[in-house]
């Protein structure tokens, strides 16, 4: 994992910090998402679905999301998922698919990582149901640099890059091997700058000094 990495020294008077290290950028922690419920609540005639309120809506999913379509009102127009379209089952794609072609209940899509880039819905009944979905990889993790380092009353680091991602400091003391998440923190961001500030590290790591690193994950 690439950080931003810095050594600081623990002394009673306040004394800028020395970098030790410094890498490009800070890979994002991998996390969970939500699935996303679609409410496929009946057709219009022969021609279309009716979900989420629009007709045949086109979609852009993430690859390693969870995604449901729950199915009411649609007894003879079973949903598919599928790779190419077709009548009946024709083109079903099943990877990752609960209860593909069912007609109540739902269909649950979980977008693998070598999901294809285009996926279909479609009426096993009536052709011209249908809808695209657009498969994407999901955002990567900002590009995170450390600016500014103080140790003063307080430690106060600014980072860039950060916006739409919790910015989490992680200390390791010189005479140790772990990394270790700040207990108590704060955060605030503005003008593109995220500011983290806790206290010092004395009462863990001693007088002698500690690396700094900040990690992030998404909200």
């Amino acid at each position: 994992m690439k950080t931003e990495l810095h050594r600081i020294q623990l002394r009673t008077r306040p004394i800028a910090a020395v970098a030790l290290a410094t890498a490009c950028c800070l890979a994002g922690l991998v996390h969970v998402r939500a699935q996303t419920t679609n409410f496929v609540t009946g057709a219009n005639g022969l021609n279309d679905y009716i979900i989420n309120g629009q007709l045949d809506p086109p979609f852009t999913f993430q690859r390693g999301v969870t995604y449901v379509f729950q199915l009411s009102n649609v007894s003879i127009h079973p949903f598919w998922i599928k790779s190419a379209l077709g009548i009946g089952s024709t083109g079903r794609y099943d990877v990752g698919v609960t209860n593909n072609g069912a007609a109540s209940g739902s269909v649950i899509l979980s977008v693998k990582t070598n999901a294809p880039n285009t996926l279909f819905y479609q009426c096993g009944s009536h052709f011209d149901m249908w809808g695209t979905l657009t498969i994407v990889d999901p955002p990567g993790p900002p590009t995170v640099r450390i600016v500014y380092i103080n140790v003063g009353d307080l430690i106060t680091i600014k980072s860039t890059g950060t916006n739409g991602w919790s910015v989490v400091p992680e200390f390791r003391c010189l005479d140790g091997t772990n990394w270790t998440p700040v207990a108590v923190f704060t955060n605030t961001f503005a003008n593109g700058t995220n500011t983290t500030t806790f206290q010092r590290l004395e009462a863990i790591c001693g007088p002698a000094g500690a690396l700094i690193r900040v990690r992030n994950q998404q909200n």
